[in-house]
């Protein structure tokens, strides 16, 4: 019998000062090169055993954030709270973990701050210029529970953005 082993992803999310959602665009040196996500990635695999550990969580997240945006959080001095989306059988996990509002612009990459109406366009563009894997799909779910989050400062943008997540709910 073959054991699965989860792979756990840890996604960071932030706000603007009008309440719209960070993404970046993926480098072309990653998977799905030129498509839009949230800054994070795969917890690695050398803590994958200990990735229960709130610290580790915050380690690891914070420094696939600072890899891919050059903005540094401070620690987390508790675990906010974390957004599942469950896929492929249960091995797959993904958390979206929102840190409040941006410190500062990013240093790298090229990324956005999106509304939830400019989020929706993002995920129908076509491959390569859109949110990663598509309407409705891991990411854009994601996206849509911290944009309709308490912590999302903008109250229009929670209502739009709940509004979707439960279109998107009814459709599965």
């Amino acid at each position: 019998m073959t054991t699965a082993t989860p792979k756990i992803g840890l996604f960071g999310g932030f706000f603007d000062d009008n309440g719209r959602l960070f993404v970046k665009k993926r480098r072309e040196d990653e998977s799905l090169p030129g498509d839009w996500d949230l800054p994070g990635g795969a917890v690695e695999a050398d803590v994958n055993s200990t990735a229960i550990d709130e610290r580790i969580i915050s380690e690891e997240l914070l420094r696939e954030i600072k890899e891919e945006t050059g903005m540094e959080f401070p620690p987390l001095q508790r675990m906010p709270a974390m957004y599942p989306a469950v896929i492929k059988g249960g091995n797959d996990w993904a958390f979206g973990i929102i840190l409040g509002a941006a410190p500062f612009p990013p240093t790298k990459g090229h990324w956005r701050f999106v509304s939830p109406s400019e989020l929706e366009e993002l995920a129908n563009r076509p491959i390569g210029d859109r949110l990663v894997s598509g309407y409705g799909k891991r990411m854009h779910r994601l996206c849509l529970r911290m944009l309709a989050s308490r912590d999302c400062p903008n109250w229009e943008y929670r209502q739009q953005a709940g509004q979707m997540l439960g279109k998107i709910q009814k459709l599965q």
